[in-house]
């Protein structure tokens, strides 16, 4: 029996796990075929076969979590074609896989007759919804999240909804106490992204406060954050920019990786040229990001190639915080919760009504000064004149 391994993602992860075979005992598969979806640090990528053959033995389960190296699956010996891509069974994925860490760069391109019709993420949004795409047909090549959603919500399922598998627990200890589960892989991938910064980057935070007393009812602070940070890095780019190698790597546009808090950890996705987007562009994006993350399925690509980091922590609680910048980033704005205060303005005493803003930069990499002008900026577009 020819071994496949679990290859290494590029996650920066030692395991992944298992959460859809795409591919059962007996089955015929071509090579570069979707084998198996695994979620690593915070998204589901497909497993390709290096091999056309039959499969023998899928050597874990769904919701088992699989150390990289390990064996993934069996192929029958006799009964294999290498496929052209040069491959071997100490786990290389077939396709192209970015350095630095990064996950894959591109899904692979599944071949003309699979009968799988969905991304990895509608699959699990499917599941956890218990809608059965088998018995479903897309209006296009693909299902698409809303077609899931609405066969949802107009009773089109099949199955009973289910969450996501987990992993394995470890084995109970003798004497009664708390159960202990492995954390989610959004969990601790935050966990070595954290050791990451500890050790790499040199940190300086400044805060300040904005009146944002003329801002009209109901604006999003959000949207205004992002506007604001894509003018202050336009006339900073040292802070939208990488530093990797001791070199600074200014980056155009502004793509902008956005924290959102989940049950399942931490999720960065990435909105892409920000001050060329839409206003509605912007809102349907960090809507849809939102909802994904608590569905634990962004897209892999939209966790990618984020140039600056924005934590609009306040929308929970905290006024001011010391950001955690995350290598090869420098630089991550962080906007705490309004409040009020009695400030003199025009001579009198006023009520106005301020934004705290605590900003994070790798001072290895760009000076003091330049992140106060960039503070400056800030503050300039976020308040309004009289």
């Amino acid at each position: 029996m020819k071994i496949f391994k679990l290859p290494d993602l590029g996650e920066g992860l030692p395991d992944a796990t298992i959460r859809e075979w795409l591919v059962q005992e007996g089955d015929r598969v071509a090579a570069d075929q979707p084998l198996v979806t695994v979620e690593t640090a915070k998204a589901l990528v497909e497993v390709p076969s290096p091999y056309a053959g039959i499969v023998a033995k899928c050597f874990v389960e769904e919701g088992q979590t699989l150390n990289t190296g390990q064996p993934l699956i069996g192929f029958k010996q006799g009964e294999i074609t290498q496929t052209s891509e040069k491959t071997s069974d100490s786990g290389t994925v077939v396709g192209k896989i970015e350095a630095g860490g990064q996950a894959l760069a591109r899904e692979q391109r599944p071949p003309a007759n699979r009968p799988r019709s969905a991304t990895p993420t509608v699959r699990a949004l499917a599941r956890q919804l218990g809608v059965d795409l088998a018995k479903l047909h897309p209006k296009g090549s693909r299902f698409s999240e809303a077609e899931v959603r609405a066969a949802a919500g107009t009773g089109l399922t099949t199955s009973t909804p289910s969450a996501p598998a987990p992993a394995l627990a470890p084995s109970p200890a003798p004497s009664p106490g708390p159960t202990v589960t492995p954390a989610e892989p959004a969990r601790r991938a935050m966990a070595l992204a954290m050791a990451q910064s500890r050790d790499q980057v040199c940190p300086m935070t400044l805060c300040d406060e904005v009146d944002i007393s003329r801002w009209p009812k109901g604006t999003n602070t959000t949207l205004r954050l992002l506007r604001a940070l894509a003018a202050a890095a336009s006339a900073e780019p040292n802070l939208n920019a990488h530093f990797s190698n001791d070199t600074l790597q200014p980056q155009t546009p502004v793509n902008v990786g956005l924290a959102v808090d989940t049950s399942r950890g931490l999720y960065v996705p990435v909105l892409r040229d920000v001050a060329a987007l839409s206003t509605q562009d912007l809102q349907e994006a960090i809507t849809r990001f939102r909802r994904q993350a608590e569905d634990g399925a962004i897209p892999q690509k939209d966790l990618q190639g984020a140039t600056i980091h924005l934590s609009n922590f306040g929308s929970l609680a905290g006024r001011f915080a010391t950001p955690v910048v995350v290598p090869p980033l420098v630089c991550i704005v962080g906007a705490g919760r309004a409040h009020k205060a009695v400030l003199p303005h025009k001579g009198k005493a006023r009520v106005r009504k301020l934004l705290p803003l605590s900003i994070t930069a790798d001072h290895r990499a760009v000076t003091g000064g330049e992140l106060a002008r960039f503070l400056q900026v800030l503050r300039e577009q976020l308040e309004p004149g009289e």
